[in-house]
């Protein structure tokens, strides 16, 4: 299970059932459940950090090798 979908869904109905029963028929303990919402981002970590190393890419016309684009990515980071 992709636990971004779960929570998507469980959000989306939880108006019409109960938390725990959703995550009973989701197959996924109601903990997981929360402990991924509690951790979810608004919006993928993977997916951000892949944005902001395109974004710094293409800033720099391709020039830098994958070194600089990390100390870059940390430096942008950490501010």
């Amino acid at each position: 299970m992709v636990p971004e979908k779960v929570v998507t869904l469980v959000e989306e109905l939880k108006m019409t059932m109960p938390i725990w029963k959703i995550c009973q028929h989701l197959g996924v303990p109601r903990s997981t459940y929360y402990r991924w919402k509690t951790n979810r981002p608004n919006g993928s970590s993977k997916q951000a950090i892949e944005r902001k190393i395109g974004e710094l890419c293409r800033g720099n016309k391709f020039r830098y090798g994958y070194r600089k684009i990390t100390a870059l990515l940390n430096e942008k980071i950490q501010h």
